[in-house]
């Protein structure tokens, strides 16, 4: 197949028939181009789609446990950039048509020869890999202590994980002295958990959290590590030192992002200055519930009030349409 630059094709193939399912496995595995999981009807498919990341999806039409066609809208929902390869063995103009429909973007009619069928995953995976790798948005918010990141920009990261975007959150602090360092951290957990966000929780001391040396170091760390097209920061325009301070090491770690940009926190000064306006109108709710997940906090601050995140968001939403909106500075703006 010769399609593997750099590592093995992950490939799902749901296919009822266990001579096909051999014979298929078979060619895939042949030269160790490509790692398999094989599902026998499509509850065991539905079932595999979440596990990973696939290069393509090959399903049968008609098999038990529901319709192939079916199974390629679950794949769709969960996988927007995964090609999906439609078997049958029902000739049929109607099929062909109905498969497309459904967004299917290839299909073959049994029997077919081996050179046909890995013609067609050769074409079908380096089309998924090469959607990916374009329309691909891995992103980072970083913040001093749990729960600065959820006020600034959490339903800016719940919109990046509803469009399938990979959303990292980075906190340099336990927030020890705003309570229960092991408390913070499991509501950290939950939070991010709830705005479908990977969590990297740091060990720098709150309230001394440096511009320079660790800061830059951890926040370096993590990006060699998501490789982020997007980043989300402090504003430099803000009362807490902690916020400042990472503000100025994002920068210096962040030099070589192409996006990055600044949210707003209770803190802020009235030096901040927006230049960007995210409609969070579908998301405040995600955003709420994120924050809400700090209890040890909301009993105590103020702006941690739910009405007054939603005031908040309806005041910004004017500069965008009067919508519900989250407010950035833009630090850099480029494709690059």
């Amino acid at each position: 197949m010769a399609i593997r630059p750099d590592q093995p094709l992950q490939v799902l193939v749901v296919e009822d028939s266990p001579e096909y399912a051999v014979i298929v496995r078979q060619w895939l595995e042949e030269g160790e181009q490509a790692q398999v999981t094989l599902a026998v009807d499509a509850i065991q498919g539905r079932a595999a789609i979440g596990t990973r990341n696939w290069d393509l999806v090959i399903t049968d039409v008609e098999m038990p446990g529901g319709s192939g066609l079916e199974l390629i809208q679950a794949v769709k929902a969960v996988h927007k950039w995964t090609c999906v390869l439609v078997m049958t063995g029902v000739v049929s103009a109607e099929y062909a048509r109905t498969a497309l429909q459904n967004d299917a973007d290839g299909l073959l009619f049994k029997p077919f020869a081996r050179e046909e069928f890995l013609e067609q995953v050769r074409t079908l995976s380096q089309r998924t890999r090469r959607r990916r790798q374009q329309e691909r948005c891995s992103v980072l918010a970083v913040g001093a202590h749990p729960d600065d990141v959820e006020i600034g920009c959490g339903g800016t990261l719940s919109m990046h994980a509803a469009r399938q975007d990979e959303v990292t959150i980075l906190t340099l602090s336990h927030g020890a002295q705003g309570g229960d360092a092991r408390i913070r951290a499991r509501e950290a957990h939950a939070a991010a958990g709830l705005l479908h966000a990977h969590l990297i929780l740091g060990d720098l001391q709150d309230t001394q959290v440096p511009e320079g040396g660790a800061s830059i170091e951890l926040i370096q760390q993590v990006i060699a590590q998501v490789d982020p097209t997007h980043v989300y920061t402090h504003s430099q325009y803000d009362t807490h030192q902690d916020h400042r301070n990472t503000y100025r090491a994002t920068m210096v770690a962040a030099r070589g992002v192409g996006k990055v940009y600044c949210y707003q926190p209770p803190s802020a000064t009235v030096e901040f200055r927006p230049g960007l306006f995210i409609d969070i109108t579908d998301h405040l709710q995600h955003k709420l519930q994120a924050i809400d997940a700090y209890s040890s906090q909301t009993a105590l601050r103020a702006y941690l009030a739910p009405d007054l995140i939603v005031a908040t968001a309806r005041y910004w939403g004017r500069f965008a349409g009067y919508v519900m909106a989250e407010p950035l500075e833009v630090i850099r703006h480029s494709a690059q």
